[in-house]
């Protein structure tokens, strides 16, 4: 009785305080997800806020070089080199150069202004660094001039030691015939200051990177070149938009952060969050939580002490019946437990148990035998395919094994088709999927009604099926196969309420003593298919067994 009562404590210990631990824990992680909830949503904000801020940024600046661009001393100037009029040739570079220059000085988000002809020689610039008639150097534009402007990707100009994003525009004539092109460099930095809204932001920092994981601009310090996100980092943030991750940045802090693709530059967004600010009222929390489930541990322990004494006698008679449940004994009422609380209760509701378990012992014998007859549904179904009703492949390679066995027994041979529908990939992409299962439904329905009851049909993949005929030649099988290309001629399609014509290639090879595997015959029947596609599809191509060859 001690070992019982022991027992019995113990357990009334351990329901009552897993119950509370798993709901305290469980509380505990919805906390921790609600934080990161709230994280994940501010650094969206915050990330879709500098996204939206370098795009417009970029699409100002877009207006205002096309501006720049109507320019009528610039369109005068590329004029002039497109007619080589010769005698205004000798100063339009020059005026040209002091126009840039003026625009530049009065332009400060400007870092340089370059004018280029239609072969992307350069006519005049701002920047000393350029020498007229010599080729503009880039990699990032493409072979023709069009109307478009070109945005170059960020990167990390030697000449300015800065981050510069280069703008080339057509420079049109009032006819609207290019002349030249505009080439504008920007500093990146000028976007720093509008990355974060000082009023509608959440805290946190913004980061810009390139393709390459290579960062170019930060809101919150500034980037000592070349600095390099970690590559398996940087790949997660740059897959996964939206999604945030918790890694050490360039300044070895614990951050928290995700990103977003801007859409007119091929940069990446990152925002994040220093991991301890965030974390600091969970971790408080966390502590408080600990301390409550103490004091909760000594209150149950106490209760699970009076719990344990109070109802080890009534709970030891129930355990015992449920023994003889276990064992089989349903005729098991507890008539000597006349308690009133909770376990007189309990006492009750397991006689009403029983009671139903008798009755309901009919219904499981009826269940059981349901679930026998699913059980064959279901194996059935193992080997069939389920758009065509045939075999499937797995029994196909049984039936194959079995006809071997035979062949090898009795050396009356049998015969295999490989049938492949010619061209159903086209109807398939012309028609529709619904429309092509349709049509391998027919197909798989006409190879059911050409052949015998002792033969078997099967779907071995896509388009491809396989027919065994037994204890046939070669030769009979080429009279099924011919029957069978015949009958599938014209199909109704329900789903394009049309005739559809359909004609079929067939593979026919009989079986050899050679043959000692499913994979020899599909393989042999493979390449008996292959002629008769060779041979231009629709037809049918017969293999002559070994033994006739040499006859």
């Amino acid at each position: 009785m001690k070992s019982i009562k022991s027992k019995i404590f113990f357990f009334a210990l351990l329901s009552t305080l897993v119950p509370s631990l798993v709901l305290g824990l469980l509380s505990f992680r919805q906390n921790e997800e609600l934080i990161n909830d709230n994280v994940k949503r501010e650094l969206r904000i915050l990330a879709s806020h500098a996204s939206r801020e370098v795009d417009a940024w970029i699409n100002l600046n877009v207006h205002e070089a096309n501006s720049l661009t109507s320019a009528k001393i610039i369109i005068d100037s590329l004029s002039n080199v497109v007619n080589q009029q010769s005698n205004q040739l000798k100063n339009s570079p020059e005026i040209l150069k002091q126009y840039l220059v003026s625009v530049q000085n009065k332009l400060d988000t400007i870092m340089e202004l370059t004018v280029l002809d239609t072969n992307r020689h350069v006519i005049a610039s701002s920047s000393s660094r350029y020498v007229p008639k010599e080729p503009f150097q880039s990699d990032w534009l493409g072979e023709k001039i069009t109307h478009k402007p070109v945005i170059s990707p960020p990167q990390l100009h030697d000449y300015f030691g800065t981050i510069t994003v280069s703008i080339i525009l057509p420079v049109v004539s009032y006819d609207d015939y290019i002349l030249g092109q505009l080439a504008i460099t920007y500093d990146l930095n000028n976007v720093k200051s509008v990355l974060k809204s000082t009023i509608k932001s959440p805290r946190g920092e913004i980061l810009l990177a390139d393709s390459d994981g290579h960062l170019l601009l930060a809101s919150h310090t500034d980037i000592t070149h070349p600095t390099v996100i970690v590559p398996s980092v940087f790949d997660y943030l740059y897959k996964h938009p939206g999604e945030f991750a918790t890694f050490r940045n360039f300044l070895q802090e614990q951050v928290i952060a995700l990103a977003y693709s801007a859409k007119t530059l091929p940069i990446t967004v990152i925002a994040e969050k220093n991991h301890r600010d965030v974390y600091a009222a969970w971790l408080e929390q966390r502590n408080l939580f600990i301390i409550l489930v103490g004091i909760s541990i000594f209150i149950v322990a106490v209760v699970a002490i009076y719990l344990g004494h109070s109802i080890v006698t009534p709970l030891h008679r129930l355990i015992d019946a449920t023994g003889q449940i276990v064992k089989g004994n349903l005729d098991i009422p507890i008539t000597d437990v006349t308690q009133k609380d909770e376990v007189g209760k309990l006492a009750h509701m397991f006689n009403l148990m029983t009671e139903k378990l008798r009755h309901s012992q009919s219904k499981i014998l009826a269940a059981n035998k349901a679930m026998h007859e699913k059980n064959q549904l279901l194996e059935k179904l193992s080997i069939t395919d389920g758009l065509t009703g045939l075999y499937n492949r797995n029994k196909l390679a049984l039936i194959i094994k079995e006809q071997l066995h035979r062949y090898q027994r009795n050396k009356r041979p049998f015969s295999v088709l490989m049938i492949d529908v010619d061209y159903f990939k086209e109807l398939n992409d012309r028609l529709g999927h619904v429309a092509g299962d349709e049509i391998l439904a027919a197909v798989a329905k006409n190879l059911s009604q050409s052949i015998r009851n002792i033969d078997f049909a099967a779907r071995y993949g896509g388009d491809e099926f396989i027919i065994i005929l037994t204890e046939t030649n070669v030769r009979e099988a080429s009279i099924t196969a011919e029957r069978i290309r015949s009958r599938t001629s014209e199909i109704k399609c329900k789903s394009t309420d049309s005739n559809i014509k359909v004609t079929l290639s067939i593979g026919i090879i009989q079986s050899e003593p050679n043959d000692k595997s499913p994979t020899t015959i599909i393989s042999r029947a493979d390449h008996a298919l292959y002629k008769a596609k060779h041979a231009g599809r629709n037809q049918a191509y017969a293999v002559q067994p070994v033994s006739v060859l040499t006859s």
